[in-house]
């Protein structure tokens, strides 16, 4: 068992590249799978290097990793594994439906 990062408003953090870190929520980035952390203070330690720090509300989910020799945990995992899947081309857009009137 490994786990991932998760946020209630950024959702589940995929990874970084150039100092930007990618969460379902916000930007997936293309990303079809979740960094995983083989423990709870890997994790922790790993969220202590950010700039800004471990974010509020921030939880580490169980999760089984199945991508890439352990290190990852796709889309599919994290849905077993009782969380949220998401588009990897981006979040969804809210549409915006404009009442209509019958005549």
């Amino acid at each position: 068992m490994s786990f991932v990062i998760t946020h209630p408003e950024m959702g589940i953090y995929l990874g970084n590249c150039m100092g930007l870190g990618f969460w379902t929520k916000l930007d997936p980035a293309g990303q079809e799978a979740a960094a995983v952390f083989p423990t709870r203070e890997e994790a922790e330690s790993f969220m202590a290097t950010w700039d800004s720090g471990k974010p509020a509300g921030v939880t580490l989910h169980p999760v089984i990793p199945d991508m890439d020799n352990g290190s990852f945990a796709s889309i599919d995992a994290c849905v077993a594994a009782g969380l949220e899947g998401w588009d990897p081309t981006g979040p969804a857009e809210e549409a915006s439906i404009s009442p209509t009137t019958a005549t």
